[in-house]
């Protein structure tokens, strides 16, 4: 199995999840637009369901192509880690699965998207190891191949990987409190801005990372840039603050040239015209996504929005509107025309179902905040964007299986 296949293997992998996960989002969909279907999946419901789909989102479809590109990195692929590189995968794969019997099981750390407890914890730490071990070997036997800063990047990637299981196991403890401001309930700027520092450092080192280089001078004064955002960034989560205060907003305002600094960076850079499509789709659902996310952090926004469905909105803006179409260009990157072409293939019905989504949760996240009528008696707009919300869903799902099919059937076909 050449480093394509490995690459194609964990795509595959990524896009099983993708499934299962779109599958799961739209039961939890029909639920809350029939609630009464509710008593024929019982006891799984939908607190043991949410869970599920939100783990598999993140640590399936959205990982494991990030996994690809590690692969790509250290060049897994060849004769003597090939296997490595398969154990890897499918270890992640089946912890993932561990972790998804635990929470219909009822089993939770009770931290949203860090709910992995008990042995399942145990078990996706072990996945990461053996990952580790699989770069590792790979970078041991393939360092006398790289340059002298290719082979110590690489090293330093693998001492900070060292440390993600530590940090999934202190991170996942109820012991840790989470990122939010305990007064009101909101999140702060320097959470959000320390989370989105770490995208951005992933948008700058990918286009070296895949052998296309730019303006040297240009790249040094943007990583310049982010270092001094990063450092606003642990100032900002040492003071502490709301969303009322000036500080936090100022610091999340931090991001707002970024919406123009990446694709002033890129700009000028050779891609394959086979991934053009989602280099500008990403990029579109990028500006709309820190624009949008500032003005809903502004405390007249947020303090009407924030227990509302116009979370869902923020969250399937971030995760299936940019951070889909962040891993599936870099899926296309590596991963070859083939592939390109394979995700491309209805994305259109995606995006249109996303932003369907995406405004529909708005509105019905700000007409909530109105008043808290809704609870007692489930208004008719409530009901009507509920269903919009769950025909977006299945838009989503249909494609997704569209997707897991067409790439089944490259892999045969190679």
């Amino acid at each position: 199995m050449s480093k394509n296949n490995v690459i194609r293997s964990a795509i595959c992998h990524a896009i099983f999840w993708l499934v299962l996960g779109n599958a799961v989002g739209l039961l939890m969909a029909s639920l809350l637009s029939w609630p009464e279907c509710g008593r024929f999946i019982s006891p799984f419901n939908y607190g043991r369901l949410a869970p599920v789909h939100l783990n598999v989102q993140l640590y399936g479809w959205t990982s494991v192509p990030l996994i690809a590109w590690l692969f790509y990195l250290f060049d897994l692929g060849k004769a003597r880690t090939t296997l490595l590189a398969e154990i890897a995968l499918w270890s992640w794969s089946i912890a993932l699965g561990i972790g998804v019997y635990s929470w219909l099981m009822g089993s939770s750390s009770g931290k949203i998207f860090l709910d992995w407890n008990g042995g399942a914890l145990w078990c996706f730490m072990l996945a990461q190891v053996i990952l580790w071990i699989a770069l590792f070997h790979a970078w041991y036997r393939g360092q006398a191949h790289w340059t002298f800063s290719g082979k110590w990047s690489r090293f330093a990637a693998l001492m900070f990987l060292a440390l993600v299981p530590l940090s999934l196991w202190i991170s996942s403890s109820p012991d840790t409190y989470p990122p939010v401001n305990r007064s009101t309930g909101g999140p702060t700027g320097a959470s959000l801005l320390g989370s989105s520092l770490i995208v951005i450092a992933m948008l700058l080192v990918l286009p070296r990372s895949i052998g296309i280089k730019g303006h040297l001078w240009q790249e040094k004064k943007l990583w310049m840039l982010w270092c001094a955002e990063f450092v606003a960034f642990i100032l900002l989560e040492w003071r502490g603050g709301s969303h009322h205060s000036f500080l936090q907003i100022g610091g999340l305002a931090l991001l707002l040239p970024w919406i123009w600094l990446i694709p002033r960076m890129w700009r000028d850079l050779t891609w394959s015209s086979a991934v053009l499509f989602w280099k500008n789709s990403m990029l579109l659902w990028w500006l709309i996504l820190v624009l949008l996310g500032w003005l809903e952090f502004l405390p007249s926004v947020l303090d009407r929005m924030k227990f509302t469905n116009g979370l869902v909105a923020h969250s399937h803006l971030a995760m299936a509107g940019f951070t889909s179409a962040f891993v599936i260009f870099v899926s296309s990157v590596i991963g070859g025309e083939r592939i390109a072409r394979q995700f491309t293939s209805r994305a259109w019905y995606w995006h249109g179902a996303v932003m369907g989504y995406i405004i529909a949760m708005l509105i019905c996240g700000w007409l909530e905040g109105v008043s808290y009528e809704w609870m007692s008696v489930n208004p008719f707009w409530r009901i009507m964007l509920y269903h919009v919300r769950f025909a977006c869903g299945a838009v989503m799902f249909v494609v997704s299986i569209h997707w897991y099919v067409a790439m089944m059937k490259g892999n045969k076909r190679s």
